[in-house]
């Protein structure tokens, strides 16, 4: 059996460039055997990347019209990638199961609270650390603004995010790990510092305690905004040896880009010693390498 599976992919329905289908049809081109579409989640501030909670319904609609039209050439899967913002009081495991109904989630965190500032209200949530998106500035003006510039407490707060994320809602999947990376680009920290790894080490404890799926997500490298994966190839290894469950993703936001740098990262899983990756078929299964492609 040669399967070759991609569980995060976004759309036009959220920040994606491509519509649903044309994702989709591009998965089928590049030979996909399993792929998932997982928009990013509604939120309660509507931001502009992310599927409006009146919109779940077309979104939901649409993934099943796709699921019966392909299924002779792809097996189809719905999923979101879910945010989490820590002192927000909200339970994305109950909207994952109970109010989406998803095959899968994605749990990621694109914002990062400062736990001196007490969220109240949905406008609150606002006052976050931004450390994704395509501007390096929107990174330095919120730690300058949430942080005052204390990186060591924004990173800390980040980890510390992912790590009551993967406890509190216990995510199928931990989206780009370390994400925090990308805009640094070694300006404010070093990723070999003793206290850097000693928190990413602390997030893997974490994962391994509620055995939650690692994706190793290659957009950083073909957006070339990062050098190496998400997490790194150094984290890559590391949760290779301690047979962290792991799969494959291309992070898509448009259908050229459904496949790359897939085999680039299923070449280097094989070199570090990976036997086995993780596949979604209504439940997570696992199956050898060689056999995937």
């Amino acid at each position: 059996m040669k399967i070759k599976t991609n569980y995060h992919s976004h759309n036009t329905f959220c920040d994606g460039k491509s519509t649903m289908e044309e994702m989709v049809l591009a998965a089928i081109d590049k030979q996909f055997t399993h792929f998932g579409i997982s928009s990013h989640a509604p939120m309660p501030q509507n931001p502009y990347f992310a599927l409006k909670n009146e919109e779940f319904s077309a979104y939901n609609q649409e993934f099943l019209r796709l699921k019966d039209k392909y299924k002779n050439k792809i097996r189809l899967y719905l999923g979101l990638e879910m945010d989490f913002v820590s002192g927000f009081v909200e339970s994305i495991k109950t909207k994952a199961q109970n109010e989406y109904k998803l095959d899968y989630f994605i749990g990621s965190v694109h914002q990062v609270a400062n736990p001196e500032f007490e969220i109240k209200s949905i406008n609150d949530i606002y006052n976050t650390w931004f450390i994704d998106g395509s501007k390096q500035e929107t990174y330095d003006e919120g730690l300058k603004m949430i942080f005052d510039g204390d990186i060591r407490k924004a990173v800390e707060c980040f980890y510390t995010s992912q790590m009551e994320m993967i406890k509190q809602n216990r995510p199928d999947v931990l989206g780009h790990a370390d994400k925090i990376v990308m805009h640094n680009q070694n300006r404010y920290f070093t990723e070999q510092e003793t206290w850097y790894k000693d928190l990413v080490v602390a997030l893997w404890d974490t994962v391994i305690q509620y055995n939650t799926i690692v994706e190793v997500n290659t957009r950083g490298i073909y957006r070339k905004r990062h050098n190496d994966f998400y997490p790194s190839s150094y984290w890559v290894k590391y949760l290779v040896q301690k047979n962290v469950p792991l799969i494959i993703s291309t992070d898509c936001h448009k259908k050229e880009e459904v496949d790359l740098c897939y085999k680039d990262a299923l070449d280097f899983l094989k070199i570090a010693g990976c036997k086995q990756l993780f596949y979604f078929e209504n439940e997570w299964k696992q199956e050898k390498i060689e056999n995937f492609e």
